[in-house]
């Protein structure tokens, strides 16, 4: 398996073995930080949320490499049952329970995961006004995919960690954001919102009509918001 560095402060995993110790040492940070009534309930939490790195783990994996060796997962499940004394069943229980529970890919925020998608799936923009503005591009690419991760819930764009994305001035990410709200490609959720936080969008694009993701065939489609629909 190549190199996958799931944490800054660790070294990259390369085996089943690494894996089974990151998954563990996260699970266990877990724990300590939860109050729990008692051991029954410290072991239940515990199964849950092994299965629950487990899933967030393999996502990381899929999303590094583009694919993850069967064997490997495997291995991981047979040495993670066998550290913690879990019966293969109870824990295969638990992967199903918890399989549509994850938010994100272990370690990674939404807007990394974002940025790695618009790095392996990078997009054109076909209004006129703004395909040839870099700036447009990488606000609407990281609102794509953000989007996509979302859901129907709305979307940050943090002007800050634009700007430092985008080698930009702040001033020109803010005022690129405000363009494409009077676009209509973004709609801010709530009109005011507190200084210092990050305001909050969905993203109102149309894929085919203002923008193209480069080597995607098929359909057009758009990114519209439920009320209802949440984020599992």
């Amino acid at each position: 398996m190549k190199p996958v560095k799931l944490s800054p402060d660790r070294d990259p995993v390369t085996s089943s073995d690494g894996i089974v110790t990151v998954i563990i040492k996260a699970t266990n940070a877990q724990t300590a930080e939860k109050t729990l009534p008692n051991e029954e309930a410290v072991a239940d939490f515990r199964l849950s949320t092994d299965a629950l790195n487990y899933h967030r783990v393999e996502w990381r994996l899929r999303e590094e490499l583009g694919d993850v060796p069967v064997t490997v997962m495997q291995n991981v499940r047979t040495k993670l049952c066998n550290k913690r004394g879990y019966e293969a069943e109870e824990f295969d229980a638990a992967l199903i329970a918890t399989r549509e529970r994850p938010r994100l890919p272990y370690g990674w925020t939404a807007m990394d995961l974002a940025q790695r998608r618009l790095a392996s799936r990078p997009i054109r923009l076909l209004k006129p006004e703004l395909e040839a503005s870099r700036y447009a591009k990488g606000i609407i690419g990281l609102a794509i995919y953000l989007q996509e991760i979302q859901k129907e819930e709305p979307i940050l764009l943090p002007v800050e960690q634009v700007r430092e994305w985008l080698a930009a001035k702040k001033v020109v990410v803010a005022g690129t954001i405000t363009k494409l709200v009077e676009l209509g490609l973004l709609e801010m959720t709530k009109a005011e919102y507190n200084t210092g936080s990050a305001r909050e969008f969905i993203f109102r694009g149309i894929e085919g009509k203002d923008y193209v993701v480069e080597g995607r065939e098929g359909k057009p489609r758009t990114l519209k918001a439920k009320p209802n629909d949440q984020v599992g």
